[in-house]
């Protein structure tokens, strides 16, 4: 999917704005740190969007910034991180740095908004160690295929104790933590904070769309994010490249929103929830010589969430995002190159769970690509199609064809239509903002349909659907349920007959 030019310009902007700012803000940077240094001869050693702080005698200290044009949510994105990091090295075995002190943008008297003071922690990054290249100026976003097979079995390791103690904490809501000033210190209490939800505000033009709440099952949550897809197909002007594209995204959305009961488990849909990073990367973790990590950073976008997220196989086990090996290379290459290394990293992972007593689960592949498609708003078309479509449903001889045995209701098909035809029109008047010619238009589609009252049967009732029962719970979780539900029932209709 394109992203939205004119929205990204706008927050270029911001950012050289920023930047420009930060080239001459180097005395100050240094004042603010002298009043938590208690001492007036801070020496600023470098800056990027941090300020590099260092003293004869004392630790060093990292100033973080977060960089408008690129950050979307410049405080909430400060708080949740301090707060998260302290709590990350009060409860577990984690290595991260020390935070000394954060603060909203009016406690900056630079003017470079919200910031984050926390000790340096020294170390590679473990993506340096693992991707063609290296560190150097031919470095690549992607594993070496050549890496050490031992190194590499290290390195997995270490990975999986970092996940391993993440999931030793247990949560009752889904959120983001928040500081008390009561017991619990920590709760949460600040709604899901996540990179895909910056991305659609950067890069597709959209609003700050996501609900200002936590959430109380998995179900809830699993709900919201398929409505955010449904959102941003919406609301992003070019979300489309044509009448066909628009059609076959409409029914990915659809088809996806059907598939999602048999994914979701009633055991631990209440919880307990487990803290889950977007980005918890090989680039974020910081090794020694010997290989063992020294500190785990960039820890902005994690937030307590369905088990099942940080319970499933780790997408960055290729160090690139799936969706880009899928989109330049195809589904069998990246199988070819992803099993062997979830192989491996479930071994180190199984080990460390016989050495730390943990159960092992045999299924942590099967689930996957659901909640990452679930995730990756912006590219759920592509993950859906390769990864999950033809699991779910019948072998396909087209995506047109599962477009149109997907449309044969006639309500379906006169919906989907109005759809396409209001995208059209506004692709178009995103094509003349931007002051650029264009010939898309709305085509007509002559598709047999079948009639809402056929015996063939096109519409499903919650049994029909699969769902489980839910005696014993709470009015609230039920009509919950039963929302999430109605909006599986047109793909579910599709895949009884389908099947």
């Amino acid at each position: 999917m394109d992203f939205d030019d004119i929205s990204l310009a706008r927050f270029e902007r911001l950012k050289k704005e920023w930047i420009a700012l930060c080239s001459t803000s180097s005395q100050g940077i240094c004042q603010l740190a002298s009043k938590y240094r208690d001492r007036d001869d801070c020496l600023l050693r470098s800056m990027h969007s941090s300020g590099f702080i260092s003293e004869d005698g004392e630790p060093d200290w990292l100033f973080r910034f977060p960089l408008p044009g690129k950050s979307m949510f410049l405080d909430e994105k400060v708080q949740n991180e301090a707060v998260l990091m302290k709590f990350i090295a009060d409860t577990t075995r984690i290595p991260v740095p020390s935070v000394i002190a954060h603060g909203r943008a009016e406690r900056n008297p630079t003017g470079l908004g919200p910031f984050i003071i926390m000790t340096w922690v020294e170390g590679t990054k473990m993506s340096d160690l693992l991707r063609k290249g290296g560190d150097t100026p031919e470095k690549e976003e992607a594993l070496d295929p050549d890496v050490d097979p031992q190194t590499l079995k290290i390195l997995y390791g270490e990975m999986a104790e970092i996940l391993l103690e993440l999931w030793s904490l247990d949560f009752s809501h889904i959120g983001s933590l928040r500081e008390k000033k009561t017991p619990p210190l920590t709760k949460v209490e600040g709604r899901p904070l996540t990179l895909e939800v910056n991305e659609l505000i950067r890069t597709c033009g959209l609003e700050d769309c996501a609900p200002s709440r936590v959430y109380h099952s998995s179900l809830e949550y699993i709900h919201s994010l398929l409505r955010l897809q449904d959102t941003h197909l919406e609301r992003q002007r070019n979300s489309v490249y044509d009448a066909i594209d628009c059609r076959e995204k409409y029914a990915c959305r659809s088809l996806l929103k059907a598939t999602a009961l048999r994914f979701l488990s009633p055991t631990d849909n209440d919880g307990p929830f487990k803290l889950f990073c977007d980005d918890p990367c090989p680039g974020n973790v910081l090794v020694d010589d010997s290989l063992h990590v020294t500190g785990v950073i960039d820890w902005e976008f994690c937030y307590a969430a369905p088990a099942q997220f940080a319970g499933s196989i780790p997408w960055w086990l290729l160090l690139e995002r799936p969706q880009k090996i899928l989109n330049s290379q195809g589904p069998e290459v990246f199988f070819r190159s992803f099993l062997p290394r979830a192989d491996c990293f479930l071994q180190a992972l199984e080990l460390k769970e016989k050495t730390r007593r943990l159960g092992v689960e045999d299924d942590r592949l099967s689930s996957a690509w659901f909640y990452l498609a679930c995730r990756s708003v912006s590219s759920v078309d592509l993950l859906y199609r390769d990864l999950l479509d033809e699991h779910c449903w019948v072998k396909r001889s087209s995506v047109a064809d599962r477009v149109r045995s997907f449309t044969t209701n006639i309500g379906l098909h006169k919906d989907r239509e109005d759809f396409v035809r209001s995208k059209i029109v506004q692709l178009q008047e995103y094509y003349a903002e931007l002051g650029e010619a264009t010939d898309v238009r709305t085509d007509k589609v002559h598709v047999q349909l079948a009639s809402e009252t056929s015996n063939k049967g096109t519409r499903a009732s919650f049994a029909s659907v699969g769902y489980w029962g839910l005696e014993g719970k709470s009015l609230k979780r039920l009509v919950t349920a039963i929302a999430v539900a109605s909006i599986f029932v047109m793909g579910a209709a599709w895949r009884r007959r389908g099947l």
